[in-house]
């Protein structure tokens, strides 16, 4: 599995998606914050459902365990 679908994956477990048929990820933009010296990138996530798709967000201590696990 390369990275970007262990990305796409993370971000399907983010939100809790379980029914959906497709999904995707894009880079909108890249800029370089001079003032705390980062890179940003803004990514766009998409996905399609079957049916009504129920989001049930992730907690932010599981988050960053599976974070850790696929990075």
């Amino acid at each position: 599995m390369n990275t970007e679908n262990k990305l796409v994956n993370l971000l399907d477990k983010l939100f809790g998606l379980k029914n959906k048929t497709k999904s995707s990820y894009r880079v909108v933009s890249q800029d370089f914050d001079e003032r705390t010296n980062e890179h940003v990138a803004l990514i766009e996530y998409r996905f399609r459902g079957k049916g009504p798709v129920v989001t049930k967000p992730v907690k932010k201590q599981n988050l960053l365990k599976e974070l850790n696990r696929v990075f």
